[in-house]
């Protein structure tokens, strides 16, 4: 009698074991199958922004199953971004959020304290606040590597003496980057001169000047820039000098050289540290924040013969000629 009933208890047990199992897996299986959906917002559209979003979505769809996206665009306004930011954050269904460009990104992390938030075109998150411990702000920086953006343009224009500076002063990462981009200069020698806008409709008069005032004209990574680089580059070439952007992609719109930042590039590994957090679990606080090399010079070729320059054999550097 003992014999039987503990036999019948192993039955039982096991019974109990193989349907806890069972429907662990299928649990397991509709959860991955669920997959996650991930808001999207971006400051603005323009060629580095919209590759940054396809990059993230292009990754993301290679190496996690189930995944959704929610797009939305504040089309360059503060105020829509924070509005958006907003939507995003009581919206139930999303499960993280990536901000795309320093704007979109200070936006949603005044809103949102718990879903993972990841970041990308953002080129100095801990000067923004953005990171410390318990923080869940992670992803990718667009620093550039100023130093060689600088041998790039004293190579290209071995004779320039003035450097005028063309950037968006209410764009924190702009103004960032134009500080040591100065200091840099000033330590070649060069003279700098800033035109700093506060929007976009002031880029086509602040390039007027800035054209007839230098030899050439630098911009760092800035969105009203990029808006309008078909503007810059018009003016630029009727002043029949150099422009030398931070974005890789604007010289194929027309700029003159650029040695900067793959954005397409930049959104891929945000979407690797999305699978980092989302799959593998990990805290945003736990990651570095992936940083990008920046060691190709991007020559608009026609450009640069129309302005009689030349391409030095001393530009140590991996050069992709833009015809």
């Amino acid at each position: 009698m003992i014999f039987r009933t503990r036999s019948m208890l192993a039955v039982i047990a096991l019974t109990i074991f193989i349907s806890s199992f069972i429907i662990m897996r299928q649990l397991k299986k509709h959860s991955a199958k669920a997959g996650y959906t991930i808001g999207i917002l971006q400051t603005a559209s323009h060629p580095a922004l919209d590759a940054v979003r396809d990059g993230f979505i292009e990754q993301a769809q290679k190496t996690m199953k189930g995944i959704t996206f929610i797009v939305k665009n504040a089309q360059g306004s503060v105020t829509t971004a924070h509005t958006i930011a907003e939507q995003m954050h009581a919206d139930k269904n999303i499960n993280a959020i990536l901000a795309i460009a320093t704007p979109a990104a200070q936006a949603i992390a005044a809103v949102e304290k718990e879903k993972p938030i990841f970041i990308a075109a953002v080129t100095d998150p801990a000067a923004l606040g953005l990171l410390h411990p318990g923080s869940n702000v992670c992803g990718a920086s667009d620093m550039l590597n100023v130093k060689a953006e600088i041998d790039m343009l004293v190579q290209l224009v071995p004779k320039a003496k003035t450097v005028a500076l063309l950037f968006t002063n209410a764009e924190a990462n702009s103004v960032a980057l134009v500080k040591l981009m100065r200091e840099e200069l000033s330590a070649r020698g060069l003279t700098t001169l800033d035109f700093g806008v506060s929007n976009e409709s002031e880029i086509p008069m602040a390039a007027q000047w800035a054209f007839s005032k230098a030899d050439v004209v630098l911009s760092p990574t800035d969105n009203n820039v990029a808006s309008t680089i078909e503007i810059i580059n018009h003016i630029a070439q009727k002043s029949k000098k150099p422009f030398m952007v931070s974005d890789n992609l604007l010289v194929k719109k027309g700029a003159t050289a650029a040695c900067g930042v793959d954005y397409k590039e930049n959104g891929k590994q945000a979407a690797q540290i999305a699978h980092a957090v989302l799959i593998e679990k990990r805290k945003p606080a736990d990651l570095p924040i992936a940083q990008q090399k920046n060691n190709t010079v991007y020559i608009n070729k026609p450009l640069l013969e129309a302005l009689g320059l030349q391409i030095p054999k001393t530009l140590q550097a991996t050069i992709v000629i833009v015809e």
